[in-house]
């Protein structure tokens, strides 16, 4: 994303088969935005030299303060962090965002930063619930309105099938590479490798943010789901740290009798990585620590009580 300020890390990759992201029923009421009594409106430059006909003069008035507010998004979350959240998340609320492609734009801008900088996705996450009752006209249907969690959710979808378009594109590549003469294989190998953990990287990202945005109920457990299988087909071991760090944070979310028969396969598939041994140590550890606690919340839910929030999965270190 333009403008972005030196900080954080990023994250991964893998292909799946489409899946419609449902909105969480439990959020049907918007949230309210504080309107400002003088919400910012940028100045727009004057024409220097000839006239332009007023349709023209408006347009470039418009695409002006278009800019203007990606710009000043730009700016706050180049400065968010948790502590200056409230004080930013203000300045948000009082911007002019009035039509959906300063609408659109603003959710791109915050997407592109929550998943390259997945250390601050509970922020750009808690971002995201505060704008979600924002609605705007539609460009195309005049009377109708889009809002803000409908093109939240649509940037979500649309970041997972890139994932499929990435595939092609690397199998495109592998078979350049298998076809290049000798001098050029390190150099296209290089090539691929790079281009590969970026994407999986960006994937991993993607993922950390969708799993916060289902924390906070703006999301059914479905793409969970895919996101869980997505991780366990990757094998590297930052996916599968990815795992068990989501899993420790949302499995009691997902783990409930009607979604048992899946829940069953995933805890056994982490079983078999780990007698398999061909991860380091550091994640078999990670994995059993998870299995370990699902055991727990299975021995309380039958014989106490189901566990409450951040009870038996608490994140892991």
């Amino acid at each position: 994303m333009g403008g972005g300020g030196p900080r954080r890390s990023q994250q991964g990759q893998r292909k799946e088969p489409r899946r419609i992201i449902n909105i969480s029923s439990s959020l049907t009421e918007d949230v309210k935005l504080n309107k400002a009594e003088k919400a910012w409106k940028p100045a727009v430059k004057k024409a220097t030299s000839g006239q332009a006909a007023p349709e023209e003069e408006s347009d470039d008035s418009e695409q002006a303060k278009t800019q203007e507010l990606f710009k000043r998004v730009r700016s706050i979350l180049n400065k968010l962090t948790p502590q200056m959240f409230q004080q930013l998340m203000k300045q948000v609320t009082e911007l002019t965002i009035d039509t959906e492609e300063r609408l659109k734009g603003v959710i791109d801008l915050i997407f592109e930063k929550a998943i390259s900088e997945p250390n601050f996705s509970v922020a750009y996450a808690n971002m995201c619930r505060c704008l979600i009752g924002l609605k705007v006209p539609t460009t195309d249907k005049p009377g109708v309105t889009v809002n803000f969690r409908k093109l939240l959710l649509n940037r979500c979808q649309k970041e997972f099938e890139k994932d499929k378009d990435d595939d092609v594109i690397f199998e495109k590549k592998q078979k350049e590479l298998d076809a290049a003469a000798t001098e050029e294989k390190d150099r296209l190998k290089a090539e691929l490798e790079e281009a590969k953990d970026k994407a999986r990287r960006r994937s991993l990202g993607n993922i950390k943010f969708i799993g916060e945005l289902f924390k906070l109920k703006m999301l059914t457990e479905a793409i969970m789901h895919d996101c869980i299988v997505k991780l366990l087909k990757n094998h590297d071991e930052e996916s599968l740290e990815c795992l068990c760090r989501l899993l420790s944070t949302i499995g009691k979310d997902l783990d409930f009798e009607k979604a048992k028969p899946r829940m069953d396969q995933y805890f056994a598939q982490m079983d078999k990585i780990i007698k398999e041994k061909k991860t380091s140590s550091r994640i078999r550890f990670m994995l059993q620590d998870v299995l370990d606690l699902r055991r727990v919340i299975s021995r309380n839910t039958h014989t106490h009580h189901p566990p409450v929030s951040g009870e038996c999965f608490s994140p892991l270190t």
